[in-house]
């Protein structure tokens, strides 16, 4: 069931009826803020991506896994996710994250993310991985530079302007995208 483990995380696999505690967090406006077009999202949308996480992970042996905090408000307790997924419609592996509002300013996305950055590079195999953000996502777009990541470009991703910051992994230094869809 856990995937990584951080000081603070647990980086866990989706069971189906996690879908119910995502539910508190993708239904919080301040949440989904940069998300897609910046809605909550119903229940539907919510088990939806649940399950695409479980067949993804079966099929790619990665996803955005579930985060667990290790302590109060009670252990195990669900407080976003952090994982890597195909990039739609590119051959690259983004790496993605959101924490529940009370978890905002405490490194855990950092945290989280420099886990699943290294799981890629060192047991995926991958050599390059991006990550995309609204620039008006400051919080995000940080956690990309402190990770290593740089600036590579502008784009318009479902209707929505972003950027993409990428890193190739320490034994690879051309940009070639390392993930070729099946």
């Amino acid at each position: 069931m856990i995937v990584l483990e951080t000081d603070r995380l647990l980086i866990a696999r989706w069971e189906p009826n996690d879908w119910l505690a995502l539910r508190p967090i993708d239904t919080v406006p301040d949440v989904m803020r940069y998300i897609g077009g910046g809605e909550p999202w119903p229940d539907t949308r919510i088990q939806s991506i649940v399950k695409l996480q479980i067949e993804q992970s079966e099929k790619l042996g990665f996803c955005l896994w579930k985060l667990l905090a290790k302590t109060p408000p009670g252990p195990r307790t669900l407080i976003g996710f952090c994982g890597l997924q195909p990039l739609s419609g590119t051959p690259d592996v983004e790496i993605g994250w959101w924490l529940a509002k009370a978890y905002w300013g405490r490194g855990l996305g950092t945290e989280a993310a420099r886990a699943v950055l290294r799981f890629g590079f060192e047991s995926v195999g991958l050599t390059r991985i991006v990550a995309i953000a609204q620039p008006a996502n400051r919080a995000s777009v940080h956690i990309m530079e402190k990770l290593g990541l740089s600036f590579e470009r502008d784009l318009i991703r479902k209707g929505v302007h972003v950027v993409l910051y990428s890193v190739n992994s320490p034994a690879r230094q051309d940009p070639e995208p390392a993930f070729r869809p099946a």
